[in-house]
């Protein structure tokens, strides 16, 4: 009798438990009370999508997200920039829509997650990627005037953009760079010594005078610096090769019986050597001749060549 009695509280316990496990997912889905503004405000941006109006939708989901900051709201606004084609906006926002979406129990949220990922790695496509690394107390840091996070990485259209901060002692640190889209690129921001801040005086201009460009260098320079290093070269490798074959053909004299005392083989040895010397300085004049010229050939004019810690640094002002 006791133990019937045990089986059947035993039952009614269990069933109780799993009435209460059964209905508390119901319960947890219930989303929070929607205010009748945002209500009011995703039944118009429902309106809008169906009107094909898709600018009017992002525009309402926007203020959707101003006054409830949800999951549902970024992931709206990650899918509306991409159909505008908005990338740099879709990718942040397609971000932190998969970051804060909750793992999929159902096979529908799990559709839904893989249709998140999917569409932000389409964005991504669209766009570049910069990771900025600044000196250490270096704020803030900006991309074209928007601001770097803590992690360094901000997604940008492709194209030229402007990176720059502030250091602690004053003096702005800046660079340049150009990406295509997909392009992952680090940047190193230095500070700009105080020989580079300094910049010369501009000669006047009348008022609405138009201002020239830079001239690239003339032909005729780039000639001559070609023909007079290769004159260089040309005699150098010349002068070498005579002066090996005179110091081999001597020091094989020299080796001869009595060969060694000779005053005129000691002369013609000093003279080779002299020849040697001339031809190494020959090679060096032309090497560096030829150097400079192809530097004027491919810089442009302003650009400025400078050693750091870290290499060489080539800026360039237009």
């Amino acid at each position: 009798m006791l133990r019937s009695a045990l089986v059947i509280c035993w039952s009614h316990v269990a069933a109780v438990a799993m009435f209460l496990l059964a209905i508390e997912p119901a319960f947890a889905a219930q989303p929070p009370p929607r205010s009748p503004r945002v209500t009011a405000l995703i039944k118009e941006a429902e309106a809008a999508l169906e009107r094909l109006d898709v600018a009017r939708a992002r525009d309402l989901w926007a203020q959707i997200y101003d006054i409830e900051r949800s999951t549902v709201g970024i992931c709206q606004l990650g899918q509306l920039d991409r159909r505008l084609g908005r990338w740099v906006d879709a990718v942040v926002e397609l971000t932190r829509c998969v970051q804060e979406m909750r793992p999929p129990a159902t096979p529908r949220e799990r559709r839904l997650h893989e249709t998140r990922h999917a569409d932000l790695a389409a964005a991504r496509l669209e766009v570049a990627r910069l990771h900025v690394f600044a000196p250490a107390g270096a704020a803030p840091v900006l991309v074209d005037g928007r601001l770097v996070d803590e992690s360094g990485q901000i997604y940008v259209a492709p194209g030229q953009h402007e990176i720059t901060t502030m250091l602690p002692d004053g003096r702005k640190a800046r660079s340049m760079v150009h990406v295509t889209a997909r392009e992952s690129r680090v940047v190193l921001l230095s500070a700009e010594p105080a020989s580079v801040r300094s910049v010369a005086p501009l000669k006047a201009t009348p008022a609405g005078a138009p201002v020239r460009p830079a001239s690239p260098p003339a032909p005729w320079l780039l000639y001559t610096g070609s023909a007079a290093s290769g004159v260089f070269l040309v005699s150098g490798i010349v002068l070498h090769i005579l002066a090996s074959t005179e110091d081999s053909a001597l020091r094989e004299e020299m080796c001869k019986p009595g060969s060694a005392e000779d005053p005129k083989l000691v002369e013609d040895l000093h003279a080779v050597e002299v020849q040697q010397h001339i031809s190494t300085a020959a090679l060096v004049a032309g090497t560096a001749l030829g150097a400079a010229t192809v530097a004027i050939a491919v810089l442009p004019r302003g650009a400025q060549i400078r050693a750091s810690a870290a290499g060489a640094e080539v800026r360039f002002s237009w």
